[in-house]
């Protein structure tokens, strides 16, 4: 098995691509959750990190789109939702936060943990796409 490590991406650049949206968590906080994974002995490219940024830029202009493609109705039926503060699936799905968008660089996988304190404290919803935006897995816990 080889060893993994991750590179931080640069909360400023970050900001810059998602802005103010809700969606995302914000970059100046923890735990932070915008990274590249590597291998141990891999070095980063200037290549990868400019996928990382179109990558998380695709990410932010097709924010709604990519969360209902993740989201499961049954995920709401989860005991870790707090059905008194969210009333629908449907709501669920609107109020769901990225809390990590990391690039796998080995393969060009998307990962990302979308959640929501208020009604999901300490669960989050695991989602990996391919390099090409298709949705490989999604589940809760």
């Amino acid at each position: 098995m080889k060893m993994m490590k991750t590179i931080d991406m640069n909360a400023d650049k970050v900001k810059e691509i998602i802005g103010d949206s809700q969606r995302f968590a914000s970059p100046f906080s923890e735990p932070y959750g915008y990274y590249i994974c590597i291998e141990e002995n891999a070095s980063i490219s200037p290549t990868i990190i400019q996928e990382y940024l179109e990558k998380l830029k695709y990410m932010s202009e097709n924010i709604d789109i990519l969360i209902q493609q993740a989201f499961q109705s049954e995920f709401y039926d989860f005991y870790g939702v707090n059905r008194s503060l969210v009333q629908s699936s449907d709501q669920m799905c609107r109020q769901l936060v990225v809390d990590s968008f990391v690039l796998y660089a080995n393969d060009h996988t998307i990962g990302c943990y979308l959640s929501n304190t208020q009604f999901m404290f300490g669960h989050f919803i695991d989602c990996l796409w391919s390099d090409r935006w298709d949705l490989i897995y999604s589940y809760i816990c």
